[in-house]
Parts: C-alpha cells; sequence; structure tokens
C-alpha cells in the first residue's frame, strides 16, 4: 500500500515536471512588449514547435506567437510580436512585426526585429518631428528560464 502512494506521487511529479518543461520565464532590458525592464512567460504547445507569449513591464505590455526553430522550447524562435510602449498620457507606440529571437543553451537570449508603427501615442506626437517614420526597430536582451 505505501508503495502505490509512492507511485501516484511519482506520476504526479512527472506530470508535473513534463507540464513546467513546456513553460518559459523570460526577463530584461526591453522585453515585455519593449519595457525598459520587463518580463515574458511562453507556453510552448506540447508535440509542436508553436508558442504563446505574453509579457509585460516597466511601462509597457506584450504578446507574441513563436515559431521554435526546433521542438525544444529553449532554441530560438520566429516570432509575431505585438508591443505597446506606455500607458495613458506615457502611451509612445504600439507595433506589430516579425521579429528572431536567439536563445543560448542555457540563460541567455536576445532578439531583434522590425515594427510597424500601428497607433502613435501623445509621447510620439511629442517627440518624433518626422511625420513619415512609421517603422521602427524592435530589439530586446535578458535571460530565459
Amino acid at each position: 500500500m505505501v508503495s502505490f502512494v509512492y507511485g501516484q506521487e511519482t506520476v504526479n511529479q512527472e506530470e508535473q515536471s513534463a507540464a513546467s518543461k513546456n513553460i518559459v520565464f523570460s526577463a530584461g532590458l526591453l522585453m515585455g512588449g519593449g519595457s525598459l525592464i520587463g518580463v515574458d512567460l511562453e507556453f510552448v504547445i506540447p508535440t509542436t514547435c508553436l508558442g504563446i507569449q505574453i509579457g509585460g513591464g516597466i511601462n509597457g505590455y506584450g504578446a507574441g506567437i513563436n515559431y521554435h526553430l526546433t521542438s525544444k522550447p529553449n532554441s530560438s524562435f520566429i516570432s509575431l510580436q505585438y508591443w505597446n510602449q506606455g500607458f495613458g498620457d506615457n502611451h509612445y507606440a504600439s507595433y506589430l512585426g516579425p521579429m528572431f529571437v536567439f536563445r543560448a543553451k542555457k540563460l541567455f537570449q536576445a532578439g531583434l526585429g522590425i515594427g510597424s508603427v500601428v497607433k502613435k501615442g501623445p509621447r510620439w506626437e511629442s517627440t518624433v518631428k518626422d511625420e513619415k517614420v512609421n517603422m521602427a526597430l524592435l530589439y530586446n536582451i535578458g535571460i530565459y528560464f
């Protein structure tokens, strides 16, 4: 009877461990929708290369749909990102665009992409003088677990 209970605990721990392998937490500069300091949480759909990402941080939030280059959650990926920088009167701009994120085997990640300006906020209007600007470089650097 004791072995049976132990067996149930082992199965539950294995299931929990397998589920946690599909979740990746990232933190760093310009993460969480381009926040100065932000975090992202990604759920990788089991047996696929697809992931769904949401995040937020200091003065921003964002989301993404990711396609991993391998079936491992810690692999590099191509993403369609939405970034919203700022809130209310401090809203700078919202962007939508592709991004490539490099992930080292452990810990380090960095992303680079280009975003089309979806919405310009009050801060944009007060700082950007060239009305023809409608694209922005998207980039970030940080760590992942």
